[in-house]
């Protein structure tokens, strides 16, 4: 296994051999991976981005080739560093995601791995749910309906923003419907302001783009606001257009920034 040099950088190559031997084909490219996508720049700015490949690396490499216990004891660790878990969350378990996720397309993983590896880092969320839930906002009146696409069986990122939006005083609608007459109703039989929709592969766009329009007929909110989100978002976001969403949200930080400003703001003016 050749590991890529990468300056000042070569600690989280190291990283990367060791999970080579354990079941990664090109550890090499996983580190030129996280550092390409992630460092951006120079100096502090380039520094934070490689502490975060850093917490990447660190979450897959102990979901991977241990057990749970040490996936967990990984974010405890950070936390007693100082980290927030909203971080950890963010630039910690959705990069590690992204990374096993690139990783399985570009067939650097096996698929047993990416399934141990996804499972654990989903059971994380579950984990630290009511210690994220700590300073929850109180409920201001906003409703949220999140859900992935049709059969999707990584639902990780959904259960993520739910997390986020329930802290920040949303009411959540977490479901997965099979088919369109499940979403629409739970659009038509509930007060609903925002949908936001996780998209992970290609195979349901046309389907999915027709449940759009069809939310927005038979929603009983005339200005129901659709947010469309996932993997996708980040692997092909051209894609995602025709389904001709509101927005398309980049991670839970901007789908709640966009959704305080789009949604409860107009809220506000009613109340």
């Amino acid at each position: 296994m050749r590991c890529v040099r990468i300056g000042a950088h070569d600690h989280l190559a190291r990283q990367c051999v060791v999970l080579g031997h354990h079941g990664v084909r090109d550890a090499g490219h996983i580190a030129a991976i996280v550092l390409r996508r992630l460092v951006v720049g120079q100096g502090a700015v380039q520094a934070q981005a490689v502490a975060r490949g850093k917490v990447a690396l660190g979450l897959v490499h102990g979901a991977h080739l241990r057990d749970q216990a040490t996936a967990r004891q990984c974010v405890v660790g950070w936390m007693r560093q100082g980290m927030n878990l909203a971080d950890i969350y963010l630039h910690g378990i959705t990069a590690a995601a992204r990374l096993v996720g690139r990783s399985w397309a570009e067939d650097c993983l096996d698929f047993g791995a990416v399934t141990i590896v996804s499972a654990r880092l989903h059971r994380l969320l579950y984990d630290f749910s009511p210690q994220f839930q700590t300073d929850a906002q109180p409920h201001h009146g906003g409703t949220v309906l999140i859900f992935p696409e049709p059969g999707a069986q990584h639902t990780m990122g959904s259960f993520m923003l739910t997390e986020f939006f329930r802290r920040e005083g949303w009411y959540v609608t977490a479901a997965q419907p099979l088919r369109v007459q499940d979403a629409l109703g739970l659009v038509s039989g509930n007060w609903i302001d925002l949908v936001a929709l996780s998209v992970s592969s290609d195979r349901h766009l046309v389907t999915l783009a027709d449940w759009v329009t069809q939310m927005r007929q038979a929603s009983t909110n005339p200005d129901l606001k659709i947010m469309v989100g996932g993997p996708m978002a980040c692997v092909d976001p051209q894609c995602l257009s025709p389904m001709q969403a509101d927005v398309l949200g980049k991670d839970a930080l901007h789908a709640l920034d966009w959704a305080k400003t789009h949604v409860l703001s107009q809220l506000a003016l009613t109340q």
